[in-house]
């Protein structure tokens, strides 16, 4: 069964070029445009993976996300950007986004991003990527530096938006296990989510 993609990006021709690359991926289906989060949000649409610009009339993207996540959880946001500010990254990282793409950056395709994303990982661009994991560096809280060696090169793969495959295959353990520290690790951090480890790594 196709992943059901909506698009809220107030640029039209963009939005539709997007449309017609997602629905030429196999395993991926995009019907529904909006060029604002209002008119998603007034009604119920079938989703699992929402494309949301930033910068839109009405309201933003940034003000968006916590209204969709709470009407969607178990949707996935990529924001799809220009902005690619310190500010707005983390603040949609912080809000629950599980992706990060900037418009302008040719070498990213839509099939890598929703295939990612589809997969449990949490796609950003590399600059994007470069800035969160620094971030997560060299502002650790002293919650962070609770945690194992492992622990904590486990949480920078995920916060650098690794899959649990892809952890489990650069660790040398199986998928199971590494569940099993993420949830070691959220319980220590006394956290639950992902979007909640991007925005203690900010701290």
């Amino acid at each position: 069964m196709s992943q059901l993609v909506v698009i809220i990006e107030d640029d039209l021709g963009l939005a539709r070029m997007m449309q017609t690359v997602i629905n030429r991926i196999p395993g991926f289906y995009c019907e529904n445009i909006f060029s604002n989060p209002i008119p998603f949000l007034t009604r119920e649409y079938p989703v699992d993976i929402v494309l949301l610009d930033v910068s839109m009339p009405g309201m933003s993207g940034l003000a968006a996300i916590e209204p969709i996540l709470d009407k969607y959880p178990e949707a996935a946001i990529v924001m799809n950007t220009v902005r690619d500010d310190d500010e707005t990254i983390f603040e949609a990282l912080k809000k629950g986004a599980e992706g990060y793409v900037v418009k302008h950056d040719s070498d990213v395709s839509l099939q890598e991003v929703l295939t990612t994303i589809s997969t449990g990982g949490a796609f950003m661009t590399p600059l994007i990527a470069k800035k969160v994991l620094d971030n997560f560096k060299t502002k650790k809280s002293s919650a962070l530096e609770t945690l194992t060696e492992r622990e904590q090169k486990i949480a920078e793969d995920i916060v650098e938006g690794w899959s649990y495959r892809l952890i489990a295959e650069n660790t040398g353990v199986s998928i199971n296990t590494v569940r099993k520290y993420i949830k070691r690790i959220y319980r220590k951090l006394n956290i639950n989510s992902k979007a909640e480890l991007f925005k203690l790594s900010k701290r």
